[in-house]
C-alpha cells in the first residue's frame, strides 16, 4: 500500500514526533463507513498541523510527523483495531490503513530513540468545551504513565517531565490548562487515548495526548496564538 495515499509522513532531524488522527478529509467509496463510533473529525487539527510544520521548517527545526488524510467516518485511529468503533471488519484497507499508521508511529518512535535516546510523541486532537471554566488546553498522559523522561525530578508538576514541561510553559501563555497529571473530572476522559496508551511505560518516550479546545481551532486569532506557542515550546526542547 502506498502511504501517501492515506498519510502525510515525514522524518525530522530531533526526536519529536507529532501525530495528528482525526483531522482527515478524504472519503474513499470504497472504505465502508463505521457503524459505531464518533462520525465527525477534529475540525481543523489537520490543518493546524500543517501550519505547525511550516511554522517549525521556517525556524529551521524539522520534526518527525504522521497526519492521517482519511476521514474519521471510515477509521477511527485512536480506537484499538479489535473494537467496532475503530472500523468496519469488512474491509481490508481499512484494517491495513490503521495497521500503517500504528507501525509508522511506532517506528518513528524506535527511530528516535535509537538516534537521539529519546522521543517526544505529540498526538494532536480537538474536544468541544462544555462550559466556560474548562480548561482550553488539557495533556493527556495516562496521569504520568506515559512520561519516562525526567526535566527536573525535584517538583512534582509537568515540569518534572522533558518535553511537556517546555510545552506547557509556553501555551500556558496563551491559554488555560489541565496537565492531566491528577485524576479529576475534568482529564479523566481525555487521559489519553489508543494511540498514547501504545506509549505506556516504554523507556525513554515521553507521550501526550493534546486535546485542544474547539474555539482555539476555529478562532483565526486563538489559533495562530495556539501555532506560536506550541512552536515556541518545541523551540525550547532543543535548546
Amino acid at each position: 500500500m502506498k502511504l501517501s495515499k492515506y498519510f502525510e509522513i515525514g522524518k525530522g532531524s530531533i526526536p519529536v514526533i507529532l501525530s495528528c488522527p482525526h483531522g482527515g478529509y478524504k472519503k474513499p467509496k470504497k472504505i465502508p463507513n463505521k457503524a459505531f463510533g464518533v462520525q465527525t473529525p477534529d475540525r481543523n487539527t489537520y490543518f493546524i498541523a500543517k501550519q505547525i510544520l511550516w511554522e517549525l521548517k521556517s525556524r529551521g527545526i524539522y520534526i518527525y510527523y504522521i497526519l492521517n488524510k482519511i476521514h474519521r467516518s471510515k477509521v477511527d485511529l485512536n480506537r484499538p483495531p479489535r473494537s467496532s468503533l475503530a472500523f468496519d471488519k469488512s474491509s481490508i484497507e481499512a484494517k491495513n490503513i490503521h495497521q500503517l499508521f500504528h507501525d509508522q508511529l511506532i517506528n518513528f518512535s524506535q527511530e528516535c530513540v535509537q538516534k537521539y535516546n529519546k522521543a517526544l510523541v505529540i498526538d494532536f486532537h480537538g474536544f468541544t468545551k462544555p462550559y466556560t471554566e474548562y480548561p482550553d488546553i488539557i495533556f493527556g498522559n495516562i496521569f504520568g504513565k506515559t512520561l519516562q523522561i525526567l526535566e527536573n525530578p525535584q517538583v512534582e508538576n509537568c515540569d518534572k517531565y522533558w518535553g511537556c514541561s517546555q510545552l506547557y510553559n509556553e501555551i500556558a501563555q496563551s491559554f488555560t490548562l489541565d496537565d492531566g497529571l491528577a485524576l479529576s473530572d475534568i482529564n479523566i476522559a481525555y487521559s489519553g487515548g489508543y494511540i498514547t496508551h501504545q506509549f505506556y511505560n516504554i523507556p525513554k518516550v515521553n507521550a501526550i495526548q493534546l486535546e485542544v479546545a474547539k474555539f482555539i481551532r476555529m478562532e483565526q486569532n486563538s489559533t495562530h496564538k495556539f501555532i506560536q506557542s506550541f512552536v515556541n515550546g518545541i523551540s525550547k526542547i532543543i535548546t
